[in-house]
């Protein structure tokens, strides 16, 4: 049995994503218990049976190597009881003793962020189910394939909801002639997705697109070694801009409060140094501190999104990742619903006795945090017995503490948080 909950992500008209449920404001369950507030008929949020045979569920489950216990938790963010939609969605899918795939989605988009979420949520199960056993020898070419058909159920979702239609290859709706000349518009919506499967219990596949994470922690004799398992897709991250995005027309930008006051507002994230080589243009940067261009992170990341052009077919529209499912716009400009892909052999990595903490969770949670102090909070809890309140509640505690904290900051503007937490021991 699994549950998955709902709830948010980014985008602006130019629309910014970000978006808004009055849904169960929060469920946190242990794996193996009952789920809470969920309908166990609808498949958004359960997974029904086992994709290998009797015969060879029994062997894997002979070679188990990792246990793992794991938590979950969402909240639309803030007081909980505020306007906003929790876009997010996540699922937690057992295939049996050996074999588990815990995914977070972030959903945006104004009007359709929750629809992509959960549409790609469900799409992920089922390819999942369907070839988990392939995760075994081609972990790259399943994982492809799992946020492709997430992508596609998107475009799908967003097509059945009333008023969107398709034209010339694209989701549009209707709109007044003096919002857009068309009379129609590309509509938005989205999903960042972070993807992790434990394999014939000792491998880890984890695969991502946008600003969710999967941090790996393992304790140590002093500090604790923290890992980000995939690099946050940021409009700063150099590679991205270099490898797809700089051709394409769209704007990397620094977002401040006036970014829209004239051109020489608009503070580009890259320049070319002397030899014409793409970098991250230190003018831009100064600039943006003068002019109060926040931070996304507790890190020190920077506030920064991309743009698409404002002579554009459609009407400009603004992004904060540059990988998406969905955001079949933005998809014009060089962003990829294509993942990056990461392979571990964790039951050789910790070795006998050891043990890690696996945190997937969106931005909500991660904005909040130095990885090191997040996940020094959570390893705390591997030292407590598997399935037991103590560290049901110590998982609790970090996520209030992380709703607690984004409340303090932002009241009920505050982002949704998702998050699956798994100790795993050898």
């Amino acid at each position: 049995p699994c549950g998955a909950v709902v709830a948010l992500l980014l985008h602006r008209r130019v629309r910014r994503r970000k978006s808004t449920l009055a849904d169960p404001a929060r469920l946190l369950r242990r794996s193996g218990s009952a789920p809470t507030a969920i309908d166990p008929s609808d498949r958004d949020y359960c997974v029904y049976g086992s994709v290998l045979s009797e015969a060879a569920a029994e062997a894997a489950a002979a070679q188990v190597r990792l246990r793992l216990d794991h938590y979950e938790y969402t909240h639309r963010g803030g007081s909980g009881h505020g306007p906003k939609e929790n876009q997010d969605a996540y699922f937690v899918l057992r295939v049996d003793e050996a074999n588990w795939a815990y995914g977070v989605l972030d959903g945006h988009g104004g009007e359709h962020g929750r629809v992509a979420s959960m549409a790609a949520s469900a799409a992920m199960q089922e390819h999942l189910r369907a070839h988990f056993w392939r995760l075994r020898s081609e972990p790259e070419a399943v994982m492809s394939e799992v946020f492709e058909a997430a992508h596609a159920a998107i475009w799908e979702a967003i097509k059945a909801m009333p008023d969107v239609f398709e034209r010339d290859g694209m989701l549009v709706m209707e709109v007044e002639e003096e919002d857009w000349p068309l009379g129609y518009d590309a509509v938005d919506g989205g999903s960042t997705a972070s993807v992790a499967a434990i394999v014939d219990g000792r491998t880890l596949v984890y695969a991502a697109v946008g600003d969710s994470a999967g941090i790996l922690a393992q304790p140590g004799g002093g500090e604790a070694k923290v890992e980000e398992l995939v690099a946050e897709h940021a409009p700063v991250r150099l590679d991205e801009w270099v490898a797809r995005l700089h051709s394409t027309g769209i704007e990397v930008v620094y977002d401040h409060p006036d970014m829209f006051e004239g051109e020489d507002q608009l503070l580009r994230v890259f320049d070319r140094d002397a030899t014409g080589a793409w970098r991250l243009s230190e003018e831009a940067l100064r600039r943006a501190d003068e002019m109060g261009c926040g931070f996304k992170t507790e890190r020190g990341d920077r506030s920064a999104v991309l743009m698409t052009p404002e002579e554009g077919r459609f009407s400009q529209m603004m992004l904060n990742v540059t990988r998406s499912l969905g955001d079949f716009y933005h998809g014009q400009y060089g962003v990829t619903w294509r993942p990056e892909v990461v392979t571990r052999d964790l039951a050789e990595e910790l070795g006998p006795g050891g043990r890690a903490v696996l945190c997937v969770a969106s931005d909500g949670v991660w904005d909040l945090w130095t990885f090191e102090e997040a996940m020094a909070d959570l390893l705390d809890g591997s030292a407590l017995p598997a399935a037991q309140p103590a560290r049901r509640k110590l998982v609790m505690d970090f996520m209030e503490n992380s709703r607690n904290k984004g409340y303090d900051a932002f009241g009920d503007s505050a982002d949704n948080l998702t998050g699956i937490v798994v100790y795993i021991e050898t």
